[in-house]
């Protein structure tokens, strides 16, 4: 019986050590693959999901940010502060600055996000993108565009930190432009009272780009769900008229 028991520990050992060795280490990159039709993943917090074509005509979706080179790398962050830093386009109706309070939110399982709408371009074959950078920074002064990011305020989210990670796109599952490819899910609960974002994205380093431009937007008109503090003024509010209403019943 006691041969028994040390061949199971030592089999136990040996099992530990081969789980520890095929464990992710501290600062090794998670890449979260959407090449799949709905496929969805998870970096720091932040979900990150392949959506099927979406509506993306005027009154839609307000794009604050497109980045375009003939580069393998591109990136750019949205300000309406010209002149522009890196691989913004210039026009104001693409690239400008971004209300906090344009962003919608929503509800996946009980927690709140904030909704960023990615829309990418590629020349087919060779369909595959990566997104390897996003930061999102907070602040109440608009139209910072130099120096980034030193003075862009809060950094709220970032996809890098704890390792180098990176999202694999694929534009072949959602082929032409402005059809929309990914949705990414940030926690509200990230975000403080500041005014305006600066969302800050690179692409193309594990694949690079080819072709056309990358366009984040946020939708119009989506049902946003109140804030704590809404939600306390909203209670508040109903709670004043049942009052109101029982005294007057009362009289």
């Amino acid at each position: 019986m006691k041969k028994t028991n040390g061949w199971l520990i030592v089999a136990g050992v040996v099992v530990a050590a081969i789980c520890l060795s095929l464990a992710p280490s501290a600062g090794q990159a998670a890449v979260v693959d959407l090449t799949t039709a709905g496929s969805s993943g998870t970096v720091n917090g932040a979900i990150f999901e392949q959506i099927d074509p979406q509506a993306t005509g005027s009154g839609v979706i307000d794009p604050f940010v497109r980045v375009s080179t003939n580069d393998t790398i591109e990136e750019g962050y949205n300000t309406s502060g010209r002149p522009l830093e890196f691989d913004e386009n210039s026009s104001p109706i693409f690239t400008h600055d971004l209300l906090l309070s344009d962003v919608p939110i929503v509800d996946i399982g009980g927690t709140l996000y904030r909704q960023f709408l990615l829309d990418i371009n590629q020349t087919l074959p060779g369909s595959l993108l990566s997104l390897d950078e996003i930061q999102i920074y907070q602040s109440n002064t608009a139209g910072l565009h130099s120096g980034f990011p030193a003075g862009f305020g809060t950094l709220v989210y970032d996809l890098d930190a704890g390792g180098d990670n990176w999202i694999k796109l694929d534009y072949a599952l959602n082929s032409g432009s402005g059809s929309g490819d990914m949705f990414a899910y940030i926690p509200n609960s990230l975000f403080t009272g500041d005014t305006y974002l600066y969302f800050y994205s690179l692409f193309g380093e594990n694949f690079g780009n080819n072709d056309g431009f990358e366009e984040w937007a946020v939708l119009k008109g989506t049902t946003q769900v109140p804030e704590p503090g809404t939600l306390f003024l909203l209670g508040s509010g109903l709670f004043g008229l049942a009052l109101y209403g029982r005294k007057a019943f009362k009289r």
